[in-house]
């Protein structure tokens, strides 16, 4: 009896582990972006990231540096180094941003443009809100939204889960090119 119960309770612990509560929505991928885009964009060089806002307070590069830690290997392809500090190997035409708990809702195309570096942020107590976009320049060529309960603070197990859940979904493996399009079947629109 006891080898029963051992498992069951190990898969149960293993079970818990695995829901962290994380929700993502309004996931879109633009005609314009094709894996290859983000491959030219970041492959073995810096990926550059606008993070807006701070559901934790306090020291903003700091919490910078937790984000972009979190979002390491998170991302189908080559291998990127995101960071909100990127070297002369990036192309700053590219960039990542993150928006954390916008006051009002977000059009999503607003994201890739200049200005949204100055939308005003309210912190949830009881979720964060993570609306996120992958940019060339001021055009939109992927974005989702992404929701988690409360954390601890930036380096809680359960909101690193969220930035890696919703990087993952800023660059799929491949674009359904019918999915919410007037693209006619078998055209390669």
């Amino acid at each position: 009896m006891r080898t029963t119960i051992i498992p069951i309770a190990l898969m149960m612990a293993l079970a818990g582990c695995a829901s962290s509560g994380v929700t993502l929505s309004q996931q879109a991928v633009r005609a314009a972006y094709s894996p290859g885009q983000f491959a030219l964009a970041s492959a073995g060089r810096d990926t550059r990231v606008v993070i807006i806002g701070n559901p934790f307070g306090g020291d903003q590069g700091a919490f910078e540096v937790a984000v972009t830690d979190a979002m390491q290997g998170q991302h189908f392809g080559q291998p990127t180094n995101f960071t909100t500090t990127p070297g002369e190997d990036a192309r700053l035409t590219h960039r990542v941003v993150f928006l954390f708990d916008p006051a009002t809702a977000v059009n999503p195309a607003r994201l890739c443009r200049p200005e949204m570096t100055e939308v005003a942020t309210a912190p949830d107590a009881n979720r964060i809100t993570l609306f996120a976009a992958f940019c060339l320049e001021e055009r939109l060529l992927t974005h989702i939204v992404g929701r988690a309960p409360t954390a601890a603070n930036a380096r809680d197990p359960a909101f690193r889960d969220l930035v890696g859940q919703v990087t993952n979904g800023l660059f799929p493996p491949e674009r359904d090119r019918n999915r919410g399009r007037r693209c006619p079947p078998m055209m390669n629109c």
